[in-house]
């Protein structure tokens, strides 16, 4: 008794599957696969294969659609407009501190000692 054991109707399908569905096959394996499929088992097995991949297309489909998260919604633009405005007045009042007389601000802030 041998070792090695017969592939199965079905992995034979899936081996065929998987060589059509790369692209390309060479001569050789289109003649194989043209006296493989004279037999209606492994025609038969082959539809198989092909409906359960289907399926499984439909079924990723539905499932990318049920996780799909939906979209953040767009930003107010009074919100960003406002933000614009607060860092701009901080801005304005950093540049009125250091041009006017009062020398205080400046040098009360030490940054050496940090």
């Amino acid at each position: 008794m041998s070792d090695r054991r017969m592939p199965d109707r079905n992995e034979e399908a899936a081996r065929w599957f998987a060589a059509r569905r790369r692209g390309m096959m060479t001569v050789e394996e289109r003649d194989r696969y043209e006296i493989w499929t004279r037999d209606a088992v492994n025609v038969s097995a082959m539809a198989r294969l092909e409906r359960t991949w289907a399926a499984v297309g439909v079924a990723e489909g539905q499932l990318h659609k049920a996780v799909r998260r939906p979209a953040p919604p767009p930003r107010s633009r009074l919100a960003r407009s406002a933000l614009l405005a607060a860092m701009c007045a901080v801005s304005l009042g950093i540049g009125v501190l250091s041009y006017s007389d009062e020398t205080g601000f400046w040098t009360t802030l030490n940054w050496t000692d940090r």
